[in-house]
């Protein structure tokens, strides 16, 4: 059973999940959110009070997922050099179709003229759900090919996200996006998440119970996850640069991708307390919708984990750097 605030944007399982080498990002200032001065000045207002209440709240940079293309295998180019991947210690099992089509769309129902479909959000992720089956335990060279997945990409910031997302006007905000732009996102931050499927050495998916302290979905259970940092994509770039002044053309696209992939395991190291050497290489299943907040898309990822689940319980009780994020960990058997 799938959380009924939950939909799947778009899905790699014809792929069995894609490792970073088959990710790429198209980065553009094109694919920010619109602004209006009315608009700031209520984002401004609703951060100002927000801060007021938990001053602990840190407005960063984030990445803004505008739209993406994920190629199907019959499709992928054949003059593309495969590159090398490291051996994976623990076999990834992720989802497996059926039936390959070409995945590509929006995060909304306008259509550019280099889309070759026009599939709606809710046709994308009904299709995903209806043609996903049971993971698969079997890791095949088909990953074995150049970038299958673009993911469209903007910035975004917190504060921005907790101002539009999260407004009570959002029911608005989408209708003036569509009148106003034709894109009923456009004026929503739409920052791009990552979350992780961490599978333990002995069958047991983790989950950590979320603080009240923290700014949303406090008290409820969810996978290890956070946001992709732009800042410290400028940092390994050697820019020393504040959020604020973080801007796309001071990006390059490799290391956007390497952080998007890092990060995941860099959320599970701080938020589980488990070591980034006990960890395998991220694999890639799909992007999904949170409507909660107003369909926040989150990358998700399959990690396996050589640890067991007693293991893990361990080091999470002794803490790691945002232990003040969770209040329990949760083990949920993988069979069930």
């Amino acid at each position: 059973m799938m959380d009924s605030e939950v939909s799947v944007l778009l899905h790699c399982a014809a792929w069995r999940g894609l490792l970073e080498p088959q990710v790429q990002v198209e980065l553009s200032e094109r694919f920010n959110r619109r602004t209006d001065p009315a608009l700031e000045r209520e984002i401004e207002a609703v951060w100002t009070e927000r801060v007021s209440k938990e001053p602990w709240l840190f407005n960063g940079s984030k990445f803004r997922l505008h739209s993406f293309c994920l190629a199907s295998p019959m499709h992928a180019s054949s003059s593309c050099l495969p590159p090398k991947r490291p051996p994976c210690t623990h076999s990834p099992h992720v989802p497996v179709l059926d039936r390959a089509e070409d995945q590509e769309g929006e995060l909304n129902s306008r259509q550019e003229e280099n889309l070759c479909s026009s599939d709606s959000l809710h046709d994308i992720a009904q299709n995903s759900l209806d043609e996903t089956e049971l993971p698969s335990h079997k890791n095949t060279d088909d990953q074995e090919t150049g970038p299958l997945l673009t993911l469209r990409l903007g910035l975004t910031c917190y504060r921005d996200y907790l101002g539009t997302n999260w407004s009570c006007r959002v029911a608005e905000l989408r209708r003036r996006g569509e009148v106003e732009f034709g894109d009923r996102l456009a004026l929503l931050a739409q920052p791009l998440g990552v979350g992780a499927v961490l599978c333990t050495a002995d069958g047991q998916v983790v989950l950590i119970r979320r603080s009240q302290r923290v700014a949303e979905a406090g008290g409820l259970l969810d996978i290890p996850g956070g946001h992709p940092e732009p800042k410290v994509v400028c940092e390994h770039l050697g820019q020393a640069v504040c959020e604020e002044q973080i801007s796309v053309d001071m990006m390059q696209q490799r290391p956007v991708v390497s952080e998007l992939f890092s990060s995941v395991c860099a959320e599970i190291r701080d938020e589980v307390n488990i070591p980034l050497s006990s960890l395998g290489e991220p694999v890639l299943m799909g992007v999904a919708l949170n409507h909660t907040s107003a369909g926040r898309p989150s990358a998700e990822f399959y990690v396996s984990c050589s640890l067991t689940s007693d293991e893990v319980r361990k080091l999470y009780w002794k803490g790691g750097a945002e232990a003040h994020e969770s209040t329990d960990i949760v083990f949920l058997s993988r069979t069930v």
